[in-house]
C-alpha cells in the first residue's frame, strides 16, 4: 500500500484539512500563503536536513544485473539497512535519517521499481527482490546489519533474515502485512483496492499514460473529499502536465497526504499489479519464513480496523500480529497508536525502537 496512510487516517486528515482551509481563508491571504508554503516545501526541507546529516546518494549494480539506488550516512555505529514500502522511495525515511545517523551507519535503499533504482518487470516478487537485498548486504554493507522494513518492505526484510541469517543481526518489522497478503485474503486488503487494482486497471487501458494522475483519480480515498474530488483530480492532472518529471505536490493538502504519492512519478505500476495477481508473493510461505528467523526481532503493529465491506484498513489484525509474534523465536511486539506510516508519524519512537533492538543484538 502507499506507505503513509490507511483510508480511515486519510478520511480524518482530509476532514481536518477542510476545516483548516476554511479558517485560513477567513484569516486572509497571508495565513493561507504560509500554510501553502509549509506544505509545498516540506519534502525539500526534509531532504536538506538529510544532506546536512552527511547522507550521500549512491548506486550499485548487483550480480542479477539490477542497479540499486541508495543513500548512505556516515559510519557512526552499526549498520542499519532501511527498506521502504510500496510507491515511495528512500527519501520517505527523511524524518528519521538525521537522528539515526548519530549512532548508526545507515543505508536506505530504493526497492527495484521505485525511486532511482532499476525497473525490473518480471522480477517483481519477494524472492527476486529479497535475493537482491541479500546481495546488497554482502557487497555494499559488507558486515552483518540490522534490517528494518516497512509494509511490503517488512515482508522483504523477513525473507532476507530467514534466507541469509549470517547477514542480519536484528530485524525491525514495521507494520508488515503478514498473512493478510495471502492470496485468499488479498482482495480484502486495503492495498488491493487502493493501489493494486488501480495499477492493474491502468495497465489494461490505453488512454491515460501518467500513472500518478490515474492513481489520484482511482485510489480508494478520493471518495472522501466529496464535491472536492473533481477539482483535486483536475488540479493534479494540470500539475502533472506542466511538471511531468517532478513530484506531485498539492499545496492545499498537508505533507502527511502529499507523502503518499510524492514518489509515484518514479514508481512502476507493474510492481503494484503483481499484488493484484498475487505473483509478488507466489511461493512465499510466510509462516515458515517467520519461523526460520533466529535474530532478535521487533514487530511493530499500528492501528487497524475492518470496514463494513470487510476491507482491512491497516496491515494486520490483532490475530495476525499475535500469530507472527508466536512464529518468531525472539520477538518483541510493539503496538503503536499511529497509522501505517509509523516512522514518519512517530520518528522519535521509531529511532528508539532501533536503538533498543541494537542493544538486544549485542
Amino acid at each position: 500500500m502507499p506507505e503513509s496512510t490507511t483510508r480511515g487516517a486519510l478520511r480524518r486528515t482530509i476532514t481536518a484539512t477542510a476545516a483548516t482551509l476554511g479558517a485560513l481563508v477567513a484569516a486572509g491571504a497571508g495565513a493561507l500563503g504560509v500554510y501553502a508554503w509549509r506544505n509545498v516545501t516540506a519534502a525539500r526541507r526534509g531532504r536538506r536536513a538529510v544532506v546536512r546529516a552527511r547522507f550521500v546518494e549512491r548506486r550499485h549494480t548487483l550480480p542479477s544485473g539490477t542497479t540499486l539506488n541508495y543513500a548512505e550516512g556516515p559510519a557512526n555505529g552499526p549498520a542499519v539497512v532501511l527498506v521502504h514500502g510500496q510507491a515511495v522511495a528512500w527519501e520517505n525515511y527523511a524524518p528519521v535519517l538525521p537522528d539515526l545517523a548519530r549512532d548508526f551507519h545507515v543505508f536506505a535503499v530504493d526497492v527495484p521499481g521505485h525511486g532511482s533504482s532499476d525497473r525490473t518487470p518480471g522480477r517483481y516478487d519477494v524472492h527476486s527482490i529479497g535475493a537482491d537485498l541479500a546481495a546488497f548486504l554482502e557487497e555494499v554493507v559488507g558486515a552483518p546489519a540490522i534490517l528494518s522494513g516497512h509494509s511490503s518492505g517488512g515482508l522483504l526484510a523477513a525473507w532476507v533474515a530467514a534466507s541469509a541469517p549470517q547477514a542480519v543481526t536484528a530485524v525491525l518489522l514495521e507494520d508488515p502485512p503478514f498473512f493478510s497478503t495471502d492470496p485468499d485474503r488479498m482482495p480484502q486488503q486495503f492495498n488491493y483496492i487502493d493501489l493494486a487494482r488501480p495499477a492493474h486497471e491502468f495497465l489494461a487501458q490505453s488512454t491515460e499514460t501518467d500513472f500518478t494522475t490515474w492513481y489520484i483519480e482511482h485510489n480508494a480515498w478520493i471518495q472522501y473529499v466529496g464535491k472536492g474530488r473533481g477539482p483535486i483530480v483536475e488540479h493534479a492532472r494540470s500539475y502533472r502536465q506542466t511538471h511531468p518529471v517532478a513530484p506531485l505536490n498539492l499545496w492545499f493538502l498537508p505533507p502527511s497526504v502529499n507523502r503518499t504519492y510524492e514518489h509515484m512519478h518514479e514508481f512502476d505500476p507493474r510492481f503494484a499489479e503483481t499484488f493484484y495477481s498475487c505473483r509478488w508473493q507466489a511461493g512465499f510461505d510466510q509462516q515458515a519464513t517467520l519461523e526460520a528467523i533466529t535474530a532478535p526481532t521487533t514487530l511493530v503493529h499500528a492501528r487497524w480496523r475492518v470496514t463494513e465491506d470487510g476491507i482491512l484498513e491497516g496491515a494486520m489484525t490483532d490475530a495476525d500480529a499475535a500469530r507472527a509474534q508466536a512464529a518468531l523465536a525472539d520477538c518483541h511486539l510493539e503496538r503503536v497508536d499511529t497509522g501505517h506510516g509509523f516512522h514518519a508519524e512517530a520518528p522519535a519512537q521509531f529511532v528508539g525502537l532501533l536503538r533498543a533492538l541494537r542493544d538486544r543484538a549485542r
